[in-house]
């Protein structure tokens, strides 16, 4: 790889990119379906692009199919101009930060239906200052500005906010738009029809457990028959990819299995995993989170069912970085993660696994709070780099020198050199442990390395002396 950095990093490499992305973008939108202008200059124009990105998918093993859904999806050239902006500004240096957020994580209103246990925004009421109308719309069209692809509307329950249909419909014009929901208002079945006319692409599901009894203590009496009616109704769609969110803490974690076996009989696309992070509702949880050991156990256990993913139609996901680390060190260096995805064809990609890999926080996302708030992290709601009522969102995501921070792992207060652009921690989890460069004290990596008793056992063992 080092040799594809050096030229990635060449003067006239990089001068090419910018054309691309600049002056040449014209040729990039006849690659991607507009209509082609028909002169040899435009041909010749093309052609160097046209070559890269064909080398690119063959590499990482897409059919002639696969490109040409890749190539007629409008976010992807989102994506693609993004990195073309990001080398030809910055070069290709470890890790790789986006120059523009490649996920904004909105938080679309503070108003929700449920009173969550362990809810990461406290949501519930309305806030008086949220965006208006015209000031999301707005925001919107700053996304496209800075070449974000991805927009993933959560909350509160993002359903109950105001003009949510007006806005999803517009987003989803120019944006892979996701929606992460409580599930409850879409066992009405309309809701489930709406989604998917307005343009929604996935939507994922919170479920906390396998059974009434579990999930019920977590997110309120009945909330578990209504969610798994609305997942039943959003499987039905034919238009929607499905997938269940859930938050492993110790009271849930003898019944991931089941939970799994569950999303499989329900027939769901994906299975995500959240790690349990002490912010919002649940900042005063430290006695939830897992052990070490447990979380090791959770990882390992999603990756013998990430093994046998053709064989249950069941994707599996975890925001956890150290998934990428069990993926690595399991297949004996064959398979990691990109981002906080799994990536089948890793051996292919092992060069960029390590520009890419790992916690994105302020690095390849951002959150976008209800107020127009932007945080690095959708986890840390209190932690804020600017505001898109006083500075535009790519103002905020390039000038932010906390942001630059968590992407520099170099200067990281504890980092383990084997997994450094593998995983890198979970930014959310240290900063919960009072370190936002520091350690995730629930990683076992880091519990060896000190050889003593984590940040995560000691406060259990505080809490129960008290």
């Amino acid at each position: 790889m080092q040799k594809t950095e050096k030229i990635m990093n060449k003067r006239i490499v990089r001068r090419l990119f910018h054309h691309y992305a600049n002056s040449g973008k014209r040729r990039i939108d006849e690659i991607f379906g507009d209509e082609k202008e028909k002169t040899i200059r435009a041909f010749f124009g093309r052609l160097p692009l046209q070559i890269a990105i064909d080398a690119g998918m063959k590499r990482i093993g897409l059919t002639e199919q696969m490109k040409k859904e890749f190539l007629s999806k409008n976010f992807n050239k989102q994506t693609l101009l993004n990195i073309l902006n990001t080398v030809s500004e910055h070069g290709l240096k470890l890790p790789f930060r986006f120059d523009g957020p490649l996920l904004i994580v909105w938080n679309y209103t503070n108003l929700c239906n449920l009173r969550c246990r362990y809810c990461y925004q406290s949501a519930g009421n309305l806030k008086s200052n949220e965006l208006t109308f015209e000031e999301k719309i707005d925001v919107i069209n700053q996304m496209v500005d800075a070449n974000t692809s991805y927009l993933a509307l959560s909350g509160g329950e993002p359903i109950m906010g105001d003009r949510f249909w007006d806005v999803l419909s517009y987003a989803s014009k120019f944006l892979h738009v996701t929606i992460a929901t409580n599930g409850t208002l879409l066992e009405d079945r309309r809701l489930v029809e709406r989604l998917a006319d307005y343009g929604t692409k996935n939507v994922f599901v919170s479920l906390d457990g396998s059974t009434q009894k579990t999930h019920d203590f977590i997110r309120g009496n009945g909330s578990f028959q209504r969610t798994i009616r609305g997942i039943e109704n959003l499987v039905n769609n034919e238009y929607l990819h499905v997938g269940i969110n859930t938050v492993v803490t110790r009271r849930n974690f003898d019944e991931v299995p089941a939970i799994l076996n569950l999303a499989k009989e329900l027939g769901v696309d994906s299975f995500s995993h959240y790690n349990f992070i002490p912010t919002g509702r649940g900042k005063d949880a430290f006695d939830q989170d897992l052990t070490p050991e447990q979380r090791e156990t959770l990882l390992n256990m999603l990756y013998d069912w990430h093994m046998k993913r053709h064989e249950t139609k069941l994707n599996i996901i975890s925001t956890s970085p150290a998934f990428a680390r069990i993926l690595y060190d399991r297949s004996s260096g064959g398979r990691s993660g990109l981002f906080h995805y799994t990536a089948d064809n890793a051996t292919a990609l092992t060069g960029i696994i390590k520009y890419a890999g790992g916690c994105g926080a302020g690095r390849v996302y951002a959150a976008l709070q209800p107020d127009g708030k932007v945080s690095p992290c959708v986890f840390m709601p209190a932690v804020t780099i600017g505001n898109i009522r006083e500075r535009s969102l790519l103002e905020i995501w390039q000038d932010s020198e906390l942001c630059k921070q968590l992407s520099d792992r170099e200067n990281y207060h504890f980092y383990c050199r084997n997994y450094q652009y593998i995983c890198g921690g979970c930014r959310a989890r240290a900063y919960a442990y009072g370190d936002i460069l520091g350690a995730d004290p629930g990683c076992m990596v880091y519990k060896k390395s000190v050889g003593a008793v984590t940040a995560v056992e000691e406060m259990e063992r505080e809490r129960i002396t008290a």
